[in-house]
């Protein structure tokens, strides 16, 4: 008999471009295609997507692709993914309009988008998909029941029990009740929290947080968060109006987004309320709160260009109040702490959590998780959605309400688990690490070591030397030309080529035999990169070329 293969291609072991792969037979489900910021090592990349050449050569088995919910890290991928893979997209209406919103006028045409709702029956192959409602920091977000031959499976998708959300719908304890029915073979559930006591906050008390900053505050208010929270930015669209405050919105992508949330009715705000960027400068401090992105330092969000004074209409000025109403990512840290410091720098009033219960997270903590434990009781469970130390924390929760130790895997990404009615197996390890984008370069222009290449430019500089000799009695003819970037100032430098003439006549004397200019090259480097670690204990990245003459 078949078994039902699951394999997580992004998501477990670190947090974003969250990716699941389902397979029975020659059928293959996927669940998610996200993306995830960059950490402070990876200069220049703009995002990384998953690893998913898994499933190359697998295209004409797959049966769908399901999103949970309209978030980056669940969504961001799907325009690559889509360049490669013809399959059609299941999604709640919102989760839909955020997904097109991303794609390009080819794929828009091309793609097959389908809207699913909250109960609803999908036929997929040999798997059966049945979304349930969970409560999340955006609308329309699902956890999914997928019945497969193998068994009832569910994906909590991102949730928490919110019992006062702020769309006024909880999270579907009853289908919950219905699953646990019928027999849960297999449960994979968010891990983001789980090393977090007792419950997450509701929503709702964001409004308060939001409500005492905006009564405080005698300047403008900036609030930055990212640009699919859809349900903060209507909080915020609440709290402005209901402090005489105009709101603009600053960021290309939130821009969108409230455009298409607005004309579907996920966003309640009366047309007088949002003003065009471009008009805050003629009205009063007081009656001003801008939207933005870049809760997470991006360097080319709008808060990173703002902490850097590098955006083109906007500025910090003394007496702003700037808001991050968002959880920091793990990893990026040390990029949000810069930020901040810069936004004080410049005058400006920051207000973020810790320091103020401003962000709420849409993640489960440990009361939660124990809770969804306990609803279904499934055979076999699987930590999904977090770094390594969240997917332990999470497997301990599930042996605390009586899960066997052997019935619970904590994997990371690539790892292949098969399932029978009765078994869960842990089988080889496929591709599943990191596909770097930057601009329009991806995955094989831009591998591991075109990032390890920057972080050493980065780390110490990089020298240029150009010079021509005579091969016949191995002369320098003429002053080298040599230019430097990232190793020291200017006038540390300035007189460079004389310090290198001699050197490089002395390195090019000491050498005999008959030589090609890539001899002398390779010598060259060697010397000339000695020479500054003995000056200013560097080395930094050498191109040298020789020009017999």
């Amino acid at each position: 008999m078949e078994k039902l293969q699951i394999t997580p291609l992004g998501g477990l072991g670190e947090v974003g471009k969250n990716m699941i792969a389902l397979e029975y037979g020659r059928n293959v489900l996927v669940i998610d295609v996200g993306i995830m910021f960059p950490e402070g090592d990876m200069p220049g990349v703009d995002y990384i997507i998953p690893d998913y050449r898994y499933l190359k050569g697998k295209e004409d088995r797959l049966r769908g692709i399901v999103i949970t919910h309209g978030h980056e890290d669940h969504i961001g991928a799907l325009p690559h993914f889509l360049d490669e893979f013809d399959a059609p997209v299941y999604a709640t209406k919102l989760t839909r309009g955020l997904i097109e919103v991303k794609l390009n006028q080819e794929q828009t045409k091309r793609v097959k988008l389908e809207t699913m709702e909250p109960g609803d029956v999908l036929r997929l192959g040999p798997f059966t998909v049945e979304p349930y409602h969970v409560c999340h920091s955006i609308p329309d977000a699902v956890g999914l029941g997928i019945t497969t031959p193998a068994g009832l499976v569910v994906h909590s998708g991102d949730f928490k029990f919110d019992h006062t959300p702020v769309d006024g719908w909880p999270t579907d304890i009853a289908k919950l009740a219905e699953f646990n029915r019928r027999g849960v073979l297999a449960l994979l559930s968010d891990s983001t929290n789980s090393e977090y006591t007792g419950t997450t906050p509701s929503e709702a008390t964001l409004t308060d947080a939001l409500s005492d900053v905006f009564r405080e505050a005698e300047g403008r208010i900036i609030v930055a968060t990212f640009a699919s929270l859809i349900s903060r930015i209507q909080q915020v669209l609440d709290v402005a109006k209901a402090f005489d405050r105009k709101v603009a919105i600053a960021g290309t992508s939130m821009i969108k987004n409230v455009r298409m949330a607005r004309h579907l009715g996920y966003l309640d705000a009366p047309d007088d309320l949002i003003v065009p960027l471009q008009d805050i400068g003629r009205m009063p401090p007081s009656k001003v709160a801008i939207m933005a992105t870049g809760s997470q330092g991006e360097p080319r969000s709008i808060m990173g260009r703002l902490a850097t004074n590098r955006h083109s209409s906007l500025r910090v000025v003394p007496g702003d109040t700037v808001v991050l109403s968002s959880h920091t990512i793990p990893g990026n840290e040390e990029t949000v702490h810069r930020v901040i410091n810069r936004l004080f720098q410049q005058g400006a009033n920051v207000v973020y959590s810790p320091l103020a219960p401003v962000h709420v997270s849409g993640h489960a903590s440990q009361g939660e998780q124990k809770t969804l434990l306990n609803l279904l009781r499934p055979k076999f469970f699987v930590p999904i959605h977090g770094e390594l130390r969240h997917l332990k924390q999470h497997a301990a929760l599930a042996r605390q309400v009586g899960i066997p130790e052997k019935n619970i895997a904590v994997v990371e990404n690539g790892y292949t688990l098969r399932f029978s009615q009765d078994e869960m197996t842990v089988g080889e390890r496929v591709p599943g690490g990191y596909i770097f984008v930057d601009g329009a370069w991806v995955g094989d222009a831009l591998d591991a070591d075109v990032i390890s290449d920057r972080e050493t430019l980065a780390a110490s500089g990089v020298c240029s030397v150009f010079f021509s000799y005579d091969p016949q009695n191995n002369n320098l003819v003429g002053q080298p030309i040599v230019s430097t970037m990232g190793i020291a100032s200017a006038e540390v430098l300035d007189d460079l080529p004389e310090t290198l003439a001699p050197i490089i006549q002395r390195a090019l004397k000491s050498m005999h035999g008959k030589l090609t200019p890539e001899d002398v090259e390779t010598v060259m480097t060697r010397v000339i990169s000695d020479f500054f670690y003995d000056e200013g204990r560097n080395r930094p990245q050498m191109m040298v070329v020789a020009w017999p003459k």
